[in-house]
């Protein structure tokens, strides 16, 4: 018996008959039905009944299809695997992140917890595309963001553990009216000019939201920047942004906002081949997170 073998059975049970397995499979029907005998009397009995319109499987012929799925996929599997690991020789881990997350905190946690092994590091424009890059083992552990309006849908294949909620920042030139005050509410930034930070998992939709809830529309004028440049147009145009914690932007103030609904949801994620790191580096990143910004976030349990 050969793993050969169990691929005709799995066929001739998926097709439900011979000769349209015989189809599938390219070869004669006699051939086929020669090579099912065989494999009967190797394993003690008939593994179909023969009937007008095809086949059924016969008790021996279940059981026998639900252990060879089981073993066809296994091999598969450890086929897949070993090419990956054989095509990645010393490449080390690969880490990720969304534009826009403290994906630079994985990366100095890894390096703490990892130090010998080399990484890279791939940042990619939305979450969907970091996870799809997790669930196919193309990355090891990265970042993912959310916001409140917009879920991502994470794959069964990857494993994840909450990091943290980080609450945004509103971020006013020196100067500014609000510049004086220790923090804001939202609904105090009504016809304020605002620049929109380069956003691709939700985060506009969720200011427009929250703005449009205390009743105003926040007046958009400058789009799809990174937090360095957002603090430049902030600095230069008196425009407001919001900002969340663990970037430094001279001349640009950041308050907190009174009773705040605007916040994000940062997550870990990672596939099958890193999960022996994932403790290590999930508490590093809570380590490393609470060092830098202590009072700007909220741990959620793991």
């Amino acid at each position: 018996m050969e793993l050969r073998h169990l691929h005709v059975v799995l066929t001739v049970a998926r097709a439900g008959s011979i000769s349209r397995a015989a189809s599938q499979m390219k070869i004669a029907q006699a051939g086929l039905t020669a090579q099912v005998r065989r494999i009967e009397a190797s394993l003690g009995g008939p593994l179909f009944l023969r009937r007008n319109d095809g086949v059924e499987l016969t008790e021996l012929g279940r059981h026998v299809v639900l252990r060879a799925q089981d073993l066809v996929e296994r091999f598969d599997d450890l086929l897949v695997t070993s090419h990956k690991l054989a095509g990645r020789g010393d490449s080390g881990i690969r880490l990720g992140g969304v534009a826009g997350s403290p994906t630079a905190l994985l990366v100095g946690v890894v390096r703490e917890v990892l130090p010998s092994l080399p990484q890279t590091t791939h940042i990619e424009r939305g979450g969907d595309t970091v996870l799809e890059l997790v669930r196919t083992g193309d990355l090891d552990l990265a970042l993912v963001v959310e916001f409140p309006r917009s879920p991502l849908r994470f794959p069964e294949a990857v494993g994840l553990r909450r990091v943290i909620t980080e609450r945004m920042l509103i971020g006013v030139p020196v100067g500014h009216r609000l510049s004086g005050r220790s923090e804001v509410l939202l609904s105090e930034l009504a016809g304020e000019e605002w620049v929109v930070p380069d956003e691709n998992h939700g985060g506009r939709l969720n200011l427009d939201l929250a703005c449009e809830a205390v009743g105003f529309t926040p007046r958009c004028a400058h789009f799809g920047v990174d937090p360095v440049v957002a603090a430049d147009l902030v600095r230069s145009t008196g425009a407001v942004a919001g900002f969340f914690p663990g970037h430094d932007l001279p001349g640009v103030l950041l308050k907190p906002i009174i009773g705040n609904p605007l916040h994000r949801r940062i997550t870990l994620v990672w596939n099958t081949d890193a999960a022996e790191h994932v403790d290590d580096v999930h508490a590093g990143l809570l380590r490393a997170y609470h060092e830098r910004t202590p009072h700007s976030g909220r741990l959620l349990a793991s």
